[in-house]
């Protein structure tokens, strides 16, 4: 009887390979024990090995070398490749990583929104920079991205480039305080300011104000550059006569 039965060829996996590389940090831009804890916070550790399946480190790894490289997923092929991965694998994988940490973002994420988080950053700010009233920094920066099918207009820069006009604030420590990828690439970092829930928090805390630079307005909450350092650097030479 087996022998007019079609049995199914056994799938053949290919090795997973581990990287040699003499420079660990180049690769992810993180030493190795900071992966791996990064690994077992967000992934947890990963018992499945069914089909050769790639292990929660593995999976971390091609995520910081996509993050690392702006080539898209062009930065990971020579890992890929090492380790015997294939494409589809590897967009599999960062699409799970990411879904993972953001998971947790509003963890690590967070504006201060009350009295004694405002009074906190600002004691900290001015104990570090000598800045009084401060409480963080504001920054927007273009992200590139593949032009949308729908409405890619909107996404092209001054520069011509489909991008994402990204929002950040940081605290005195240089960790992020908030984001905001909402806006396309065509958006004036002011625009962005004037309708993100971060304004409307400031707002609700007088003497408190974050730090721009020359894109934004002045405004009670939120200081801007009156002159860049080279242009006041530049008008005190010619009044000199130098």
């Amino acid at each position: 009887m087996a022998e007019f039965v079609n049995l199914r060829a056994q799938k053949q996996y290919k090795v997973r390979r581990e990287a040699n590389w003499r420079d660990f940090k180049f690769l992810y831009r993180f030493q190795e024990e900071n992966v791996n804890w990064m690994t077992t916070y967000f992934l947890r550790k990963n018992l499945e090995r069914r089909g050769a399946a790639l292990s929660s480190n593995h999976k971390m790894k091609f995520f910081l070398r996509y993050m690392a490289n702006p080539g898209f997923q062009i930065g990971v092929a020579a890992v890929a490749e090492e380790l015997g991965i294939t494409q589809s694998t590897v967009s599999k994988t960062i699409s799970f990583v990411m879904n993972k940490i953001v998971e947790k973002s509003h963890l690590w994420i967070k504006f201060p929104s009350t009295q004694p988080k405002i009074n906190e950053a600002q004691q900290v700010w001015q104990e570090k920079f000598q800045f009084p009233s401060a409480i963080g920094v504001i920054h927007c920066t273009h992200v590139q991205i593949l032009k949308p099918n729908q409405h890619g207009d909107e996404y092209i820069n001054r520069k011509g480039l489909a991008t994402l006009n990204v929002q950040a604030t940081c605290n005195s420590m240089e960790m992020f305080t908030s984001a905001d990828v909402s806006w396309p690439g065509s958006v004036h970092d002011a625009r962005i300011w004037r309708n993100c829930d971060i304004r409307v928090t400031m707002q609700q805390f007088p003497g408190a104000v974050l730090l721009g630079d020359d894109g934004y307005g002045l405004e009670p909450w939120l200081m801007t550059l009156i002159m860049h350092w080279k242009e006041l650097t530049t008008d005190s030479l010619r009044k000199e006569g130098l």
